[in-house]
């Protein structure tokens, strides 16, 4: 799955990141502080989850923000509903509360989150900082997520502010929730039922998604609004008379629903869907079984619970940026040790963020003076954020480092994005498959594979460019798909089953004579392959990766009763000696560039990488007629060690696994070599 995956985050399915704060007017004659503790239960399940990743201890702590939606739709619902029916309700009133709720602790946060970016991050990383903090002010980080969304998208652990996505879904089912609510009560609509029927056309619609566009499920609000409507109907009928003991079994299995969902999930499971029912239904057993059930008076309401659950929101926003700030400037997860130190720190960033910040705003007698001033201090923090983002993170700020400048610019190239003489035939939204074609002439040629396959693209460009292309050629690709049949991920890489079949129908549709395959073998979790009417794991294991070359043998005999089929041995790659990303040395005060990075890599240690794949390969083309092709020796030259920058120390990778088009272009000749003895172009 390529370097994005090095710390067990899958950039391609949506991040499980995100927790909500809710509004927590206390009124004296019906608060609960069970329901403290429940956000107590909530927010300790995230921050578990994302401070100890590699311990597993909650693989599936995320749900805890569906415990929060439900307990914020309950909440929010039931100050409406008294509201409305006393004829108190006004929407400044509602969103001033809102405002001072909200507002303080986030402005405090993403004040310093981008001051800190200005310290230790890039120029390209500062930018996508700003931007999140832009879209985080405006309480629309879940769209720009989703747009982002893909195999090409930077890690979970780069993005300081990712976890706003869900305090934009609720704020956006706000917008909406309040105004329709008052209108139904004003037509005398039967709550009940509008209730009943937005939460099933929301739960249908995340159904949908969840079988066809799992992204979307995860980031749209309409597909997350029955979580919070869940909460609304407890509201709507509070007074449900229940038997002593029947609260009892009610709250303790809504406790154990919610801790069962948060060990057995993992984030490789398509969410929310159906899961998400449990977490939902466990959270509103305990909010049904009222404040004398067992749970909730004995554990929910202790004093530790209630503390924890009163700072959960400033708590939520701190713990997310200092876990991402740790991964950036190590470059690594940090230890156990200091994983524990995060989550300290964190609890008394909460602490400090409530006492000084939200309480003496909440509590302010000045109220509309409050509103306004915290209102205006974030619009000018997302005009700030956008400042950064558009300016490209800043990059005067180090004009005088000209190294800094190269490296920066390398981690700004597209790594999968057509070339401006391309004609693109079919282009998945999300990135996941691409059909291109590039040049004319009578002979057809196919460039088939991942997208370490589709980055030779550019190199084909200027061939067409200097009029030196005099072939019709296409590129059929995938991120990180292996271009092997019967290969089955169940996964947002479902997709790469079509790749291949694509393939087959083009070579035969356009009658293409020479089909050029860059194959990889497959190792991974979720991931089988089918032969011989049995379903193997591909996990590294012997049998999946004999059944993987087994069927790419019989696909090459199938292709080449149609075409000539060349299969690229593996590509000089290396997520650490080659990645521009890496080749500064960062601290807490900052960062520089590694004085280590122009060392070069011995070509064996990059080539021993692939010595099995390439192998498996020679034995498939013995046994087929297949001939290889090389890139080794344009990337790394002939010598033994491969240096990662080219010309005035311009870096030849963008991430370390894919090459920057400005290489590739003038560099990248083992293409030319069998273009011109195969397919006639003029060679120079």
């Amino acid at each position: 799955m390529s370097a994005k995956v090095e710390f067990g985050f899958y950039p391609a399915r949506p991040n499980r990141i995100g927790l909500a704060p809710i509004n927590t007017i206390a009124l004296a004659h019906n608060y609960r502080p069970n329901i403290d503790g429940l956000r107590a239960v909530a927010v300790l399940l995230v921050v578990i989850f994302h401070a100890f990743p590699d311990e597993a201890w909650l693989p599936g702590g995320f749900v805890g923000v569906d415990v929060f939606f439900v307990i914020s739709g309950y909440l929010i619902s039931k100050i409406l509903f008294s509201e409305i029916e006393q004829h108190r309700f006004s929407l400044a009133s509602f969103y001033g509360r809102r405002i001072r709720r909200i507002f303080p602790a986030l402005a405090v946060c993403l004040a310093v989150v981008l001051a800190y970016g200005f310290v230790v991050l890039m120029p390209s990383q500062l930018a996508q900082l700003g931007k999140q903090v832009f879209f985080g002010a405006s309480f629309l980080s879940n769209f720009a997520l989703l747009s982002e969304s893909g195999y090409f998208d930077s890690a979970a652990t780069s993005k300081p502010l990712l976890h706003l996505w869900s305090l934009g879904i609720e704020e956006q089912f706000y917008i909406l929730w309040p105004p329709l609510l008052w209108i139904a009560f004003k037509l005398k609509v039967a709550i009940g039922r509008l209730i009943v029927g937005l939460l099933v056309a929301s739960f249908a619609i995340n159904i949908a998604l969840s079988l066809t566009d799992t992204s979307s499920d995860f980031y749209l609000p309409f597909s997350r609004f029955w979580e919070l409507l869940a909460g609304a109907a407890l509201a709507w009928r509070p007074d449900i008379n229940l038997k002593a003991g029947l609260k009892h079994v009610i709250s303790l299995a809504g406790l154990a629903t919610i801790l069962m969902s948060a060990r057995l999930f993992s984030p490789e499971m398509s969410f929310p869907g159906w899961l998400a029912l449990l977490p939902v239904a466990g959270s509103a057993a305990i909010i049904l079984a009222s404040s004398d059930a067992v749970v909730n008076k004995n554990i929910l309401s202790s004093r530790l619970a209630v503390s924890i659950g009163l700072i959960s929101y400033p708590l939520y926003l701190w713990h997310w940026p200092l876990i991402a700030f740790s991964y950036v400037i190590r470059g690594k997860p940090p230890t156990l040790l200091m994983a524990f130190g995060i989550v300290i720190a964190s609890l008394l960033l909460a602490w400090t963020t409530y006492r000084f910040i939200e309480r003496p705003v909440r509590l302010s007698s000045s109220r509309s003076q409050c509103t306004q001033v915290v209102a205006a201090c974030l619009a000018v923090l997302g005009t700030c954020g956008l400042a950064v983002w558009v300016t490209g993170g800043v990059p005067q700020r180090f004009s005088d480092s000209r190294d800094l400048d190269k490296i920066n610019a390398a981690t700004l190239d597209a790594t999968y994005a057509p070339t401006n003489g391309m004609n693109v035939l079919e282009y998945d939204s999300r990135g996941y498959s691409i059909v291109a074609q590039i040049g004319q002439g009578a002979r057809k040629v196919v460039l088939a594979g991942n997208s370490t396959m589709f980055h030779y693209g550019p190199r084909l460009q200027q061939l067409a460019d200097e009029g030196r292309l005099a072939v019709h050629a296409y590129l059929v690709t995938g991120p990180a798909c292996p271009l092997v049949p019967g290969v089955i991920a169940r996964d947002e890489f479902a997709n790469c089953a079509t790749v291949a079949n694509r393939l087959s129908a083009l070579v035969r549709r356009e009658k293409v004579q020479t089909v050029v395959i860059g194959p990889h073998y497959w190792p991974r979790k979720n991931a089988f392959i089918e032969r011989e009417g049995k379903s193997i794991p591909l996990d590294g294991g012997e049998e999946g990766r004999r059944a993987f070359y087994a069927n790419l043998e019989d696909y090459v005999r199938e292709l080449e009763l149609n075409a000539t089929v060349y299969l690229v041995l593996g590509a000089p790659q290396s997520p650490t000696s080659l990645n521009p990303q890496r080749m500064v040395t960062r601290g807490i005060t900052g960062f520089r560039v590694d004085p280590n990075a122009q060392k070069s890599v011995p070509t064996a240690d990059l080539r021993a990488v692939y010595a099995q794949h390439d192998a498996d390969l020679r034995a498939v083309a013995e046994r087929t007629g297949a001939k290889l092709l090389d890139a080794f020796p344009d990337v790394c030259g002939n010598g033994e060690t491969c240096s990662p920058f080219f010309g005035a120390r311009e870096p030849k990778f963008t991430d370390g696994v894919h090459l920057r088009p400005v290489f590739v272009r003038e560099h990248l000749h083992f293409l030319d070599f069998f273009i011109d003895v195969v397919l006639g172009v003029v060679s120079h």
